[in-house]
């Protein structure tokens, strides 16, 4: 098997493959999520909707459709749990994702001022879209359907602790405590995908700004579900809604936290939690 690394996404972006010819298909399909999606790219389509849409339709690749469709979706599902438009203010005002020369500053504050009509984006107000919570997960899918289309019949794909796997191996995948970097659980997966959401070292503790706050019992959730953008997702309802991530997830779903005293709780699967 081979290995290599590139930084992209924000992120190290690594990938295991059994084919040399097919690890540069997997680098180009993840720098287009990343030139499409990224509200740091002036001219992406994230951020063409962050500047325009709120005064006219504007259409986009038809991957930014298909993952602004997802995240709708998710809103939908979770009730608001994740919603990429209050991630996307709150990601402004924290200094997060920046407000470009002729971009103006977010009104909207829900999912539902977003509407995708095929690839034509609109926003009832100015607002900010951030997909962010979504993206990494989408790239990490983008990329194991590279490998396969190339001809790999195994591999694996981590942007940044989005991950996933195929093939017949068994894929194990360590967890660890925010602030320590203590490994706290071991997590094996098999023909998917696993995310972890949690706490970012700020001055002597944790930040949680980008998640939308602290909650009271975790600093990190993971979530194994059968692709990585699901799983992104996941993270985030999880963290919003604590064990009502069940009720959303579907067949397949597993979730696992850390709590604030650096012990892993299972939400629903004890065999997730291998120390």
């Amino acid at each position: 098997m081979l290995r290599r690394c590139r930084p992209l996404l924000g992120t190290f972006v690594e990938v295991t493959a059994d084919r040399e010819d097919a690890i540069e298909r997997v680098f180009d399909a993840v720098a287009q999520v990343h030139r499409l999606m990224s509200a740091h790219e002036p001219e992406s389509d994230l951020s063409r909707i962050n500047r325009f849409a709120h005064l006219q339709p504007v259409q986009v690749h038809p991957e930014t459709a298909s993952l602004l469709e997802r995240a709708l979706f998710w809103a939908r599902e979770s009730g608001g749990a994740f919603d990429p438009v209050r991630a996307g203010k709150a990601a402004v005002e924290h200094g997060f994702i920046p407000l470009h020369a002729d971009q103006p500053g977010p009104a909207a504050t829900s999912w539902r001022c977003l509407k995708l009509q095929g690839r034509s984006v609109r926003l009832d107000m100015s607002g900010c879209v951030d997909l962010g919570g979504i993206a990494k997960g989408f790239a990490v899918d983008r990329a194991v359907v590279a490998l396969r289309s190339a001809g790999c019949e195994r591999g694996l794909v981590n942007a940044g602790g989005d991950i996933r796997g195929f093939g017949p191996e068994v894929w194990p995948v360590r967890i660890v405590e925010p602030m320590s970097r203590r490994p706290v659980a071991q997590v094996r997966i098999a023909d998917e995908a696993m995310a972890t959401s949690g706490g970012l070292p700020a001055g002597e503790g944790l930040g949680f700004d980008h998640l939308g706050g602290p909650n009271d019992w975790w600093t990190s959730v993971s979530v194994v579900a059968p692709t990585a953008c699901d799983a992104d997702a996941l993270t985030k309802i999880a963290w919003m809604r604590g064990n009502a991530v069940l009720s959303f997830g579907g067949p397949g779903v597993r979730a696992l936290a850390v709590t604030r005293g650096g012990e892993v709780e299972s939400i629903n699967a004890p065999e997730m939690a291998l120390a």
